[in-house]
């Protein structure tokens, strides 16, 4: 078993507060960059973001962009793996914008179906196990236009240049993935970004709908009370693992996450 790197010395010093008023330059790949859901291929390359709890890193070549998003904050991860993600780039060169939605938005039956499979043998709460059961699920992932209509679909793991791998690694949550660019013929739809340009990409989660959830029964699967809070010590409960597996209560913010940056590709 490889050593585990430290989390803080895989990201670069520099904090920043506000997203959307830098550029994050992209790095040239060096070597073969492995699409496993770990960060050992990011010592170095990944950029802190203060607000939103969570480092990004992007590195390219001519024809991939492979890019890894690493957090340990639990409530987002929550929203990310539940409410669903979608990825926004959206080019400058008036291309169009393009939507990679996944982890897709999960439903009460499939959260239900988790309960139990979230504790280690010792019957504690145990995150990695919780994010692969979670990832269980989502075996496909979907490309959107700007009204979410959907342009193209297909299964993880196809032929089809996304390579895309969620995973935990230390009760970090590690969502790493390659996209095809518009210099790779070889791919279905390539994302219409080039090197040396910029573009801009959003990271966004789904949103809360309480009535929604009420009618579904997902805030009971969630382990969520009548105000969205989030019950502690639910026994095989999806919430125990989220609120760190401690006794008592903790809130978990009801707004989305959101990270927006500007990248310019490396050429």
């Amino acid at each position: 078993m490889k050593k585990a790197i430290p989390f803080l010395l895989l990201i670069v010093i520099t904090i920043v507060g506000c997203s959307s008023s830098e550029v994050l330059q992209s790095v040239a790949t060096e070597s073969k960059i492995t699409i496993d859901g770990k960060h050992e291929d990011w010592d170095g390359k990944l950029k802190y973001y203060e607000d939103e709890e969570a480092a990004l890193g992007f590195q390219n070549d001519e024809e991939n962009l492979y890019f890894c998003l690493v957090t340990s904050n639990k409530s987002s991860v929550m929203k990310m793996m539940t409410l669903g993600l979608t990825i926004w780039f959206e080019p400058t060169n008036d291309e169009q914008i393009i939507g990679l939605q996944y982890p897709k938005k999960m439903d009460g039956n499939y959260l239900n179906d988790l309960k139990g499979k979230n504790r280690n043998k010792n019957n504690n709460s145990d995150f990695e196990m919780t994010v692969a059961a979670m990832m269980q699920h989502q075996g496909e992932f979907v490309l959107v236009d700007e009204n979410y209509e959907i342009l193209y679909a297909s299964p993880i793991g196809s032929n089809d240049g996304y390579k895309i791998k969620v995973g935990a690694v230390n009760n970090q949550f590690v969502y790493e993935a390659s996209i095809p660019i518009g210099n790779n013929s070889q791919a279905h739809m390539p994302i219409n970004i080039f090197p040396k340009e910029k573009f801009t990409i959003e990271f966004e989660t789904g949103e809360f709908d309480i009535e929604e959830m009420k009618k579904n029964g997902d805030m009971q699967a969630l382990g969520m009370g009548q105000g969205g809070r989030m019950q502690g010590g639910e026994q095989g409960g999806v919430g125990s693992m989220q609120s760190g597996g401690r006794g008592g209560s903790s809130r978990m913010g009801m707004e989305r996450f959101r990270l927006d940056v500007v990248v310019k590709l490396a050429e």
